[in-house]
């Protein structure tokens, strides 16, 4: 199995100024550097995407601090929720035990009935989503 090849920030740096400086094209330095030019496209849209973002304009003033979160109604609902969550999850997986083994005994039911009739079970595999029969 061939090894990832992991690059520098520094490396990347250099990639993606030459890239910037037109210098140099996406195709070229791929083939160069032995790199998916796909690989550099996406070095080069996550530049631009910091730059963007680095060069936002900026609310004036002092940073407001982040609310803490005072324990108290909302606690109670918070668990309340909890509780009720707890109690529908045990519903559903006896629900779900329940539904298996009435699964299991129509099972077994058509099985006595096939070898009544002289007709012989057979298991048909179902494909997995994605792929071809």
């Amino acid at each position: 199995m061939k090894e990832r090849a992991s690059y520098t920030p520094e490396e990347k740096l250099e990639i993606i100024k030459a890239i910037f400086s037109k210098k140099a094209k996406i195709q070229d330095v791929a083939k160069k550097k032995g790199i998916a030019p796909t690989l550099i496209s996406l070095w080069k849209k996550q530049a631009e995407d910091a730059m963007e973002a680095r060069f936002q304009p900026q609310p004036k003033g002092r940073r407001k601090s982040v609310p803490t979160v005072v324990a108290g109604d909302n606690d109670k609902e918070l668990k309340n929720d909890a509780r009720k969550a707890k109690i529908k999850a045990a519903h559903l997986e006896a629900s779900l035990r329940e539904t298996k083994a009435r699964c299991a005994r129509l099972e077994e039911q058509l099985a006595t009935l096939a070898a009544t009739l002289g007709y012989r079970m057979v298991k048909v595999r179902t494909p997995r989503k994605g792929k071809k029969a």
